[in-house]
């Protein structure tokens, strides 16, 4: 199956960033994500995501780095 970078967008600077996550899209419907604190690595915010506040970018095989830019 294909893993998925787990992308969140800022609160505070509304800019999307690669949470550091990764699980497949079966986990990922399957599982709870409540109460994941995440920093911005743009405005340095840390801020408190829910499942609801994710979306699955495809992490590309052999590429390390953000998914999420």
């Amino acid at each position: 199956m294909a893993k998925f970078a787990l992308c969140v967008t800022c609160r505070r600077c509304r800019r999307p960033f690669d949470s550091g996550l990764r699980m497949d899209e079966r986990s990922f419907r399957r599982g709870t994500l409540a109460a994941n604190y995440h920093t911005c690595p743009h405005c340095g915010a840390r801020e408190t995501y829910a499942k609801a506040d994710y979306t699955l970018r495809e992490a590309p095989a052999g590429r390390s780095g953000p998914a999420c830019a």
